[in-house]
């Protein structure tokens, strides 16, 4: 059964995306985007630590949680309630409602008719999905394991602030990505990119992630799940699988450090020993502690 996607346009989630963006140091495509949100993302980064709040940890919940919500206070309440539990800080919820909203604020002033052209935007990728997104996913769950792909997920669309980018939120089911129209990479279609997205969201079952070292499926999940999309891509002639191609998406999908080579062998070794997909994810956890700093 192909999975079953409720497509989001999202400008809150727009404005959380090109937060983080500009929190991890990277330019946004658009300068006078960058200029106008920069001094709100500020402003956030000094409340979160005012509130005890780590903005990795704030932006991974915010951008899920964003089309949950319809006000910015039950929006902050929910994500102080994952971040704090059942006793926040007094005045907590509020402070960061009224930062959300003018973060939210600035982001509309700088892109009048923004979820307009959002759901303009989404079409094309819908319709590539619709076309090679469900033959993609089935052949993954082929070379892997049925259980690792979800059966259905939210995906959330953004504004392009980088030109193409996302992230998959495995607590809530969901993946946000940036609607672009055209494919920045011709040799890797943005609808890979949205099948490594989805591909991650199992990963969080107990079978999975418990063998995985504490704190690291982040790291190691991502880069497992993207041996396999490129075997899948290559099938159903979406995308190679060679060592250029596997060094682009470790690059353009900002993912851990590694040498491609270790994820060929990995990858190798798990096509001819066909173990679960669990032993495969902790002999890739305990390889990437071998692999030397750089």
């Amino acid at each position: 059964m192909p999975i079953e996607l409720r497509w989001i346009a999202s400008t809150a989630g727009s404005a959380l995306h090109e937060a983080a963006v500009l929190f991890a140091g990277k330019p946004l495509v658009d300068p006078k985007a960058s200029a106008a949100l920069a001094p709100e993302v500020a402003a956030l980064c000094a409340d979160l630590a005012v509130l005890g709040l780590e903005p990795r940890s704030f932006f991974e919940h915010a951008i899920p949680l964003s089309v949950r919500f319809d006000t910015p206070l039950r929006l902050a309440e929910a994500i102080i309630a994952k971040c704090y539990g059942p006793r926040p800080t007094t005045g907590a919820q509020e402070r960061l409602a009224r930062r959300l909203t003018v973060l939210e604020t600035a982001f509309h002033a700088d892109r009048p008719g923004a979820l307009e052209e959002l759901e303009l935007r989404a079409g094309p990728l819908c319709e590539q999905w619709e076309a090679r997104g469900p033959g993609l996913m089935a052949t993954m769950a082929r070379l892997t394991e049925a259980d690792l792909i979800v059966s259905q997920a939210d995906v959330i669309l953004v504004q392009p602030a980088t030109g193409g980018g996302g992230a998959a939120h495995m607590l809530y089911n969901s993946v946000h990505i940036e609607a672009v129209l055209a494919n920045p990479i011709d040799e890797l279609p943005e609808v890979a990119r949205l099948g490594w997205l989805l591909s991650q969201l199992n990963l969080d079952l107990p079978k999975y992630a418990d063998p995985v070292r504490r704190n690291r499926l982040t790291q190691v999940g991502p880069l497992a799940m993207i041996p396999p999309l490129l075997a899948a891509a290559q099938e159903v002639e979406l995308a190679r699988f060679d060592d250029a191609t596997l060094a682009t998406a470790l690059a353009a999908w900002d993912v851990a450090a590694i040498e491609p080579a270790v994820l060929v062998q990995w990858w190798q070794t798990y096509q001819e020993s066909s173990p679960s997909w669990t032993v495969a994810l902790a002999a890739l956890d305990r390889m990437l502690e071998a692999e030397p700093p750089e």
